[in-house]
């Protein structure tokens, strides 16, 4: 991993949240509704502990960074499962905004995570 990595992957959080928080300014919904501080925050240090581990596994075995990598997205569903989805059903329906501010944040990492192993990959 290059150094200046994390900083691009924290910088490219931070804008998709700023980003997101001016769709929601702009369309009137509360700014900090639906827990999404913690949706960003829990999606963006799960995705950095998962790079980090499989970083990790992949100097040591490439062969199981794959499985590692679909094994993390089933954890950060379980997070999503166990932390948010109580809450937003609580009301007896899940709306939309509370679904994509879990959403946005999972994809962004998601995505984030894919594209520095991809890289990483065809290193080799």
């Amino acid at each position: 991993m290059k150094a200046n990595t994390p900083l691009i992957f924290a910088i490219i959080f931070t804008l998709v949240l700023i980003l997101h928080l001016g769709v929601l300014f702009l369309l009137g919904i509360p700014l900090w509704s639906n827990h999404i501080l913690l949706s960003y925050c829990s999606n963006f240090v799960l995705a950095a502990i998962i790079l980090w581990v499989l970083f990790k596994v992949f100097d040591r075995n490439k062969d199981h960074v794959g499985f590692l990598f679909m094994g993390s997205s089933l954890l950060k569903f379980l997070l999503f499962s166990l932390v948010f989805y109580p809450t937003y059903k609580a009301d007896g329906t899940v709306q939309k905004t509370e679904a994509i501010t879990f959403f946005i944040p999972y994809f962004t990492g998601l995505f984030l995570e894919t594209g520095i192993l991809v890289r990483k990959l065809n290193k080799i």
